[in-house]
């Protein structure tokens, strides 16, 4: 196709050629030569020029083009095309017939359905026609926003739910799951998630918030606490107990408008990503088209994923767009690429200060065994456990996440401590040295412990006697009135008087101890 060059609007150009010929004129410098070649840049004719410059003085040296006589859009045709949801053929129709597209001086003639379409297409733009056919979702299709800059790491995060069109079953029944996520505005790293079977809660917004803030080998690198979440608003996320989860740690809640995904695109754009990259090709994709006309959609139950398989799958999509997708708008780099070029400072939260914090709690409680809490079909021990057999516990835990969990008191809600999973260690990994070598520490803690009160037992209960100056049989000394059994380590003369000072031949001498 050869190239050409883009029709432009000369309607400026030439007010200001027809003002300069004017000024010609008026000074008496005006030649044919000169309307010769304005014509020529115009590629017009002198006489074209000529009507040009009769328009300027028709109105006061200002060069006006008359408007084409044609069809104007008119209230009739407003009315007709947003009565028919904007089908320009159909609103052609009702305009005839009401005698609305008749060509004025011109009898029995009307305008076709080409000058409409054309004319509508000339005047309104693609978003208004959009709206009048789908509303205003379809209009905002149209619509161009304003690009945020990308600032730093932790600057701002964006949550949302994002529920996969995928079908899994659980427990026979047949599921679409919901994910709940928090990413980071400025490297598009998704900080944290949660996945549940059904559609989320205040739970999951916080599971998912507390899996967003902790960094670990478990969690990531990204995390840390945001200076500001922007979210929805969606009755969880707006709910008294997400406000102050957030405001634990100083981070502004930015409660956006509703319908308006273009104030969280960053969070958009993932569970776009998301829905292209893995959902189209699982099994039980609700959008897949039918073979056939009258074919099924829906998969055989025996077919589908379970929803282990399903949230197995994210996981590693998600660690797969964290760490190996790399990103055109963000220079060809990966999410962590951009998170560890920053050098800016993260406010990181001691897992400890989130014991209890965003967790869920099993539904009864357990009793400490003697190798651990017995939990989801895995043992959990920790060292200060020891002694704790036969105690009853809490469990509190965050899914997706089973190499620890943590246990409160069944009624005062006391946190007791945390567990690390034992099932299928391997004893030659030094962190598993480590955890069995701070175990075997504690119960010989304890037992020392336990020795030194038994031996301080038996020394309170054995029978004292005062001392005699006579030959008579020494009286029991009370246990209330027994002198105690502890040793003063302070010097034996630290709190005796000195005698005063003597003198011998004139000199004075102190006694032994005194300066």
């Amino acid at each position: 196709m050869p190239d050409h060059d883009p029709r432009l609007d000369e309607t400026p150009l030439r007010v200001g050629a027809v003002a300069n010929l004017l000024d010609r004129e008026a000074n008496g410098t005006l030649t044919p030569e000169h309307k010769k070649v304005v014509a020529q840049a115009f590629r017009r004719s002198v006489k074209t020029i000529e009507r040009w410059m009769d328009n300027a003085r028709q109105h006061d040296g200002h060069y006006t083009p008359q408007p084409r006589t044609g069809l104007r859009l008119t209230p009739h045709i407003h009315d007709a095309l947003a009565r028919w949801c904007g089908s320009i053929a159909a609103a052609h129709r009702e305009l005839l017939d009401n005698g609305h597209l008749n060509i004025p001086h011109q009898d029995g003639k009307t305008y076709s359905y080409a000058t409409l379409r054309r004319v509508i297409q000339r005047e309104l733009d693609p978003g208004h026609l959009a709206g009048l056919k789908g509303g205003e979702a379809a209009r905002r299709r149209h619509d161009v926003h304003n690009t945020r800059l990308k600032g730093n790491r932790n600057d701002a995060w964006e949550g949302d739910h994002k529920t996969a069109d995928v079908e899994v079953t659980l427990n026979n029944t047949i599921v679409r799951p919901v994910i709940t996520w928090f990413v980071d505005c400025s490297s598009d790293g998704i900080c944290g998630l949660a996945i549940t079977p059904h559609a989320p809660s205040r739970d999951a917004i916080l599971v998912a918030l507390r899996a967003a803030i902790l960094r670990d080998s478990h969690h990531g690198p990204f995390g840390g606490v945001p200076n500001l979440i922007r979210i929805d608003r969606g009755k969880d996320f707006l709910c008294s107990t997400v406000e102050d989860a957030i405001g634990y740690f100083d981070a502004e809640r930015v409660d956006l408008p509703p319908r308006h995904p273009e104030l969280k695109g960053t969070v958009e754009a993932i569970n776009n990503a998301v829905t292209v990259m893995l959902f189209k090709g699982m099994l039980g994709y609700t959008s897949r088209p039918a073979d056939t006309l009258h074919a099924q959609r829906r998969v055989a139950p025996g077919e589908l994923l379970t929803f282990e398989e399903f949230s197995t799958r994210l996981l590693t999509w998600v660690h797969e767009w964290n760490h190996q997708h790399t990103i055109r708008r963000l220079n060809n780099r990966t999410p962590a690429q951009v998170w560890a070029d920053d050098l800016t400072i993260i406010r990181d939260v001691p897992i400890e200060a989130l014991h209890t914090f965003t967790l869920r709690a099993a539904r009864k409680s357990h009793i400490i065994q003697g190798d651990g809490i017995h939990w989801d079909n895995r043992v959990y021990i920790a060292d200060w456990m020891v002694g704790q057999a036969g105690k009853k516990a809490v469990v509190r835990y965050m899914p997706h996440h089973p190499h620890r969990i943590e246990l409160t008191h069944p009624t005062t809600g006391r946190y007791l401590g945390p567990a690390y999973d034992e099932t299928n260690k391997d004893p030659a990994n030094p962190a598993a040295e480590a955890h069995h070598t701070a175990i075997r520490r504690a119960r010989e803690r304890e037992a020392e412990k336990l020795a030194k009160n038994l031996k301080k037992t038996r020394k309170s209960l054995k029978r004292r006697y005062g001392p005699v100056t006579t030959a008579t049989a020494p009286a029991p000394i009370p246990a209330a009135d027994a002198p105690p059994l502890k040793r003063s380590t302070a010097p034996p003369d630290i709190d005796r008087p000195l005698p005063p000072p003597t003198s011998v031949n004139g000199h004075v001498v102190l006694p032994k101890g005194g300066q």
